[in-house]
């Protein structure tokens, strides 16, 4: 955890270890890192300091530090850039001269300005680097750009270094083996630290890189608190005798806020599956079926309020994102594809710009694995192409997304944490009671639905302050952002050529 073991752990320096572009993320990120690191060592004297401190306002020009130093660093960068054009071009025509041979004055003097001043001197008397005190400034000059072009490369933007590993390069040497399977998130430049992950990528970097990825994407553990007198409410619900009656007379105790309302709703539509000799969980059930009689109705309640900032669609829609991007390559004789279809799908107002997803793993009593497997494939790689999507249109990035599985939410997140680098991690689950027997699930379950409630608020307003901070950079800030993305290729061509064969 960077704040228990950073020894400087002010917000600055959080948010340049995370290089964060939104004040107001960045800042929520740290509270909620140091709450937790609390959790953990609560006694820790640093870390009640910087409680302390920070709830009394006293780190509020961190982020105008943060952003000072971010632009100094860009501007660094860009020389840093040209000295190593400079360099590459000093090096030419040392090889050059060395050969005998004399390039044309333009082609060095065109590449930049500090590359110019170079081969000036380098007209009127060369000799290498060193040889004689007449060119000792010519000597200094090439010693700095050995040191900047070296500079270059450990500060290279393009990696990503978890202790001695370079992701990039890891993932890059990991394709370039053999031919994986596309069952393999690896293949799509997804990083699948979920539990049970079966990708071959993953299991190919070391323990510790892995667990470190895991650790900085948890959330602490949520537990049932007694707001508004919902938890005994919960408690006098499990240990009653008469399900319906007590949530009849429940009904006006319930009326305080939507949070209230929800739980309310929830536990009516558990009485109306008793009723039904516990529908949820026959066997016969299906996932259309289990969709429209519970879930669609829970999650309207869950989301009661929000009308106004997005929408809720359920029943196997089509996802733009994924209509998008098949049809991005296809020329105006191919046929457009209306892309895959998701059984909800949250969206944006008013843009309709689709941030989240979830996918029904059913049967609800039969453990399919390899739906579930199939699903999660799904999923991830759909998560990435709205991910792009976003990326391409506005330039922004990184917001939690999810899946929800039939008896058992599960809630992922996927992030670009480093150029074409998806991670794609588990941050929530607890199971759902399907039946009279286990209605004592509903302590975790409904603190885990209103928790998921609020990662999806988090992602709505991340999302708008990625817009927003998308509006205000230059045209090329803009165009550099879809550097952080990589092509998805959602249907893969050996599987479509032997299908055509069959159909032949």
């Amino acid at each position: 955890n960077f704040l228990r073991n950073s020894e400087d752990s002010r917000p600055v320096n959080f948010f340049m270890k995370f290089k964060y572009c939104s004040k107001k993320i960045g800042s929520q990120d740290y509270g909620l890192r140091l709450s937790e690191a609390l959790q953990d060592v609560p006694k820790s004297e640093k870390l009640l300091n910087l409680k302390r401190r920070w709830e009394a306002d006293e780190y509020r020009n961190d982020w105008s530090s943060y952003e000072d130093e971010r632009e100094k660093r860009k501007a660094d960068k860009k020389v840093k850039r040209r000295k190593c054009k400079a360099h590459v071009a000093f090096h030419e025509e040392l090889d050059e001269r060395l050969d005998g041979k004399k390039l044309p004055d333009t082609t060095v003097s065109s590449t930049s300005l500090a590359s110019s001043s170079i081969s000036n001197q380098q007209e009127q008397s060369f000799e290498f680097p060193g040889e004689s005190q007449d060119n000792e400034e010519e000597r200094v000059a090439y010693e700095e750009l050995e040191l900047h072009a070296e500079e270059s490369i450990r500060g290279d933007e393009e990696k990503w270094i978890m202790g001695d590993t370079d992701l990039h390069d890891a993932l890059t040497k990991w394709k370039q083996k053999k031919v994986w399977p596309r069952t393999d998130l690896g293949f799509y430049d997804i990083v699948d630290v979920t539990p049970g992950s079966n990708s071959d990528f993953v299991r190919s970097l070391p323990i510790d890189i892995v667990h470190e990825i895991r650790q900085s994407k948890s959330l602490p553990t949520i537990k049932m608190d007694d707001t508004d007198t919902m938890k005994q409410y919960i408690i006098d619900f499990i240990k009653t005798k008469d399900f319906r009656k007590f949530v009849d007379e429940g009904y006006m105790k319930t009326r305080i806020n939507n949070n209230t309302k929800f739980i309310w709703d929830y536990l009516n539509l558990l009485v109306e599956s008793f009723e039904r000799d516990n529908d949820l969980a026959d066997h016969n059930l299906s996932e259309l079926g289990y969709r429209e009689i519970f879930l669609s109705p829970l999650m309207r309640s869950l989301f009661r309020g929000m009308h106004r900032d997005l929408h809720i669609y359920f029943g196997e829609k089509c996802l733009f994102a994924s209509s998008e991007d098949r049809n991005l390559e296809k020329n105006d004789e191919e046929d457009r594809s209306a892309g895959r279809k998701i059984d909800i799908i949250w969206s944006m107002k008013p843009t309709d710009l689709e941030f989240s997803i979830s996918e029904v793993s059913g049967p609800p009593n039969q453990h399919n694995h390899t739906h579930f497997f199939n699903d999660k494939l799904k999923i991830a790689k759909m998560l990435k192409v709205i991910i792009n999507r976003i990326v391409r249109k506005y330039g922004g990035a990184g917001m939690n997304l999810g899946l929800l599985k039939l008896n058992e939410i599960i809630v992922y997140e996927m992030s670009i944490p480093s150029h074409g680098i998806y991670v794609f991690c588990e941050v929530l689950r607890s199971k759902l009671p399907t039946n009279e027997v286990e209605v004592g699930l509903m302590l975790r379950s409904v603190p885990a639905l209103l928790k998921f409630r609020k990662l999806l608020e988090e992602s709505l307003d991340n999302l708008k302050d990625y817009i927003q901070d998308a509006c205000t950079r230059t045209p090329d800030d803009n165009e550099n952002a879809c550097l952080f993305i990589t092509h998805t290729d959602v249907t893969p061509t050996a599987n479509r050529t032997q299908s055509e064969k069959k159909k032949k």
